[in-house]
C-alpha cells in the first residue's frame, strides 16, 4: 500500500476519533466542527492570496523598467486577482447553494461579520 494513503487514514482516523469517542448526540456538531476548519482554511487560502497579489504589485514597483521583471509582476498580480476572483465566486456559491438547500444562512462564516445593531439598546 501505498504510505501516504496510510499516512492519510491515520491521521483521518486520529482527528475523526475524539468525535465519536465523546458520543455526541447530534450530527451538527460534526458539520460545525468541519466547518469552523473550512472556515479557518478559507481565510488562510485568501491570505495566501492576497499576498502573492501584493508581492507582485511590490515587484512591478520595484522593477524599475526593467521589461522581464515587469512581465513577472504582471502575472504575478494577475494569477493574484484570478485566485481571489475564484475563491470569492466559489465562496459565493457555496453560501447560496447552502442557504436553498439546508436554509442555513451563514454556514461559512465571514469572520467578524456578526449582527451590527442599528440601534443603541
Amino acid at each position: 500500500m501505498n504510505i501516504s494513503l496510510i499516512r492519510t487514514l491515520v491521521v483521518s482516523g486520529m482527528v475523526a476519533t475524539p468525535l465519536f469517542a465523546f458520543a455526541q448526540t447530534a450530527f451538527d456538531n460534526l458539520i460545525d466542527t468541519v466547518s469552523g476548519g473550512l472556515n479557518t482554511i478559507i481565510i488562510f487560502l485568501f491570505l495566501v492570496a492576497t499576498v502573492i497579489f501584493l508581492f507582485g504589485v511590490v515587484k512591478y514597483i520595484s522593477a524599475a523598467g526593467d521589461e522581464e521583471k515587469t512581465k513577472e509582476a504582471r502575472q504575478m498580480i494577475i494569477w493574484g486577482v484570478i485566485f481571489l476572483a475564484v475563491m470569492v465566486a466559489v465562496w459565493g456559491f457555496v453560501e447560496i447553494v447552502l442557504d436553498f438547500i439546508f436554509n442555513d444562512e451563514g454556514a461559512f462564516d465571514i469572520p467578524g461579520s456578526g449582527d451590527v445593531p442599528t440601534q443603541p439598546q
